[in-house]
């Protein structure tokens, strides 16, 4: 029986244009560097489109159990493509009155030049196309729905063709308005927008030669950001961990309980960082904290504390292998990491008979509660510092405030010389 992506290989294309060459691009295997078998693993390849009169880039998944497997069926998936590239094959139908001499002449995959001309929405899939090489994936997540919104704006106000020169300081104005008026955003959401767009165009003006975007200005600059709220992260109390603990341990959820535990002793986010980690990332004394996952986009490290190394060594966690996940869905370190939903899932249900749900706390705020049992502990907040992975003590500050947290030494106010 014929695989997946023969059934489909065979329906791609149609041959018999003889009177000369296509354009076309050579398949390669496009696969996480990591060899996640979790995300998308494919071949691509450009083939002539007569529909679209260009190159169009298709792809074919690939869906082994195995790394092994995959680039098994890469290598023969590209083996199969490779005598249909031949610059006679084609997507669509092909117009009766074509001359074949008009390929000769087409430029395929022209960057447009970077000038106050370029339309927006040009401007946005450049950028979008950037910040998914320089950034982590939420912070492009961050970037693309800020400028999702943006030609939305434009759609909405029948102008999708503007161009980067065009789009003045009125503009921005109506636009952040539109996004509380309209569109029902809160202040923090308007402001993180303002200043997601505000880069966007920072990065053409940094880009343009001609200079001519810089002189114009950056239309969202001097627009200042409206009050909002500040958001207090909720931590779990002493009597709420202990109540946590027993229930997890009433209904047989100890392994939750053990994903709790890990991100209380490391200070690691649960869904982005520590349901990502592999056993070759657990080191001695230290967890490497890699750039895919991390929300700064670098390479980062966190102590392993004695309580983490014991339940570590009490896991087993060092004899799988390396490209194991710690967390799957068989309760052992596996080839797969556990879902998006599955502690999320497991400890709603915890909380519910906690009757904590819509309470503020979540799964985060084990984290949080890591970080004031670390701190009142030690008092050391250049180690808190460290191990939340902040780039400064300023941050940590304002983190350790926002957890309600007072840095002061209660006890130095009493010292106050009597008067």
């Amino acid at each position: 029986m014929a695989k997946q992506w023969q059934k489909k290989l065979d329906k791609t294309m149609n041959s018999g244009f003889e009177q000369g060459d296509l354009p076309w691009k050579a398949a390669k295997i496009s696969r996480p560097k990591d060899n996640d078998l979790s995300k998308q693993w494919c071949v691509v390849y450009g083939i002539w489109s007569f529909d679209k009169n260009t190159i169009i880039r298709k792809r074919i998944i690939l869906k082994g159990d195995t790394v092994e497997a995959r680039l098994e069926d890469a290598k023969s998936v590209m083996q199969e493509l490779k005598p249909l590239l031949d610059g006679k094959h084609f997507v669509g139908r092909k117009p009766k009155d074509f001359k074949p001499q008009v390929i000769a002449k087409l430029k395929v995959d022209v960057e447009p030049v970077i000038s106050p001309s370029l339309p927006i929405h040009q401007a946005v899939d450049i950028y979008i196309r950037f910040t998914a090489k320089a950034h982590s994936t939420n912070t492009l997540k961050s970037y693309r729905t800020a400028v999702m919104a943006l030609l939305e704006y434009l759609e909405r106000t029948d102008r999708p063709n503007l161009r980067l020169g065009e789009f003045s300081d009125i503009d921005a104005r109506e636009f952040l308005t539109e996004l509380i008026t309209i569109k029902g955003l809160s202040n923090r959401t308007r402001n993180n927008t303002k200043g997601f767009v505000c880069t966007f165009f920072n990065y053409f003006i940094d880009l343009d030669r001609t200079r001519k975007l810089k002189k114009l200005g950056n239309p969202f600059e001097d627009i200042s950001k409206l009050p909002q709220v500040q958001n207090k992260h909720q931590s779990y109390s002493t009597i709420q961990q202990k109540e946590y603990r027993e229930l997890c341990e009433q209904t047989d959820q100890h392994y939750l309980l053990t994903f709790c535990r890990w991100m209380y002793y490391t200070l690691m986010r649960p869904h982005e960082e520590l349901r990502r980690l592999r056993v070759r990332d657990v080191r001695t004394k230290i967890i490497y904290v890699t750039g895919n996952s991390a929300k700064t986009n670098e390479g980062e490290y966190v102590d392993i504390p004695l309580p983490l190394e014991l339940l570590i060594q009490e896991q087993k966690i060092r004899d799988y292998p390396g490209h194991y996940y710690v967390f799957s869905a068989g309760g052992q370190p596996g080839p797969t990491m556990v879902g998006n939903k599955y502690f999320y899932r497991r400890h709603i249900k915890v909380l519910e008979k906690m009757n904590l749900v819509g309470s503020g706390h979540d799964m985060y705020s084990w984290k949080h509660t890591g970080a004031i049992a670390l701190w009142n502990a030690t008092k050391d907040i250049d180690l808190i510092r460290q191990q939340a992975r902040h780039s400064d003590i300023k941050q940590t500050i304002e983190y350790l405030r926002d957890l309600g947290i007072r840095l002061a030494d209660d006890d130095k106010i009493h010292r106050f010389p009597t008067f």
